[in-house]
């Protein structure tokens, strides 16, 4: 599998034809129902089994010393078996005080556009989440890129792999327990 980069505006690979686009952009816009209406099961099954989910800080370089910051730093490094625990743990409010009461969250995705590879299809988009939570006054915005990579099964499209990279060097939230 060939590592993403969020440094291209073009996906790697084929273009995709218009069916195969639309089924990407239905998937990516059913996805971010499920996390907005907080149906973490249901998103959870968009999951194939050797799913990668990493959310990385942004990176930045310093021109008058070559140096990177926030290169490499994740803020979830998650397989299959830790999103699990993740989704049955927010799903179960006597498990979590980070999420009782639920946050709001809506997911805009954007700028999605996706070819055809050697090892599924790799969707590139932008996603702006705005966060509501009972305990803040004022509601929080978190943007990222993505690179996704995307596999076809029989029951439809699956989530292979995920990194975003959040726009932000410092993530002013009282806590992380959302889905990017």
């Amino acid at each position: 599998m060939n590592a993403p980069t969020l440094q291209r505006t073009v996906p790697a690979g084929a273009p995709l034809d218009d069916d195969a686009f639309r089924a990407v952009y239905e998937f990516l816009n059913f996805e971010s129902d499920c996390l907005g209406v907080g149906d973490l099961t249901a998103w959870y099954a968009l999951l194939a089994p050797q799913i990668r989910y990493r959310v990385m800080a942004p990176a930045f370089m310093d021109a008058a010393r070559p140096r990177h910051y926030g290169r490499g730093t994740p803020y979830f490094d998650e397989d299959t078996h830790s999103l699990a625990i993740r989704v049955r743990q927010l799903s179960t409010p006597s498990f979590t005080i980070a999420e009782n009461p639920r946050t709001i969250a809506r997911h805009f995705v954007t700028n999605i556009r996706a070819a055809r590879t050697d090892d599924g299809i790799e969707a590139l988009s932008n996603v702006l989440v705005l966060r509501v939570r009972s305990t803040e006054p004022e509601p929080a915005l978190v943007s990222a890129r993505r690179v996704d990579l995307l596999i076809e099964t029989p029951a439809g499209l699956r989530l292979a792999s995920r990194l975003a990279q959040l726009d932000q060097v410092s993530v002013r939230q009282p806590n992380l327990s959302f889905f990017i």
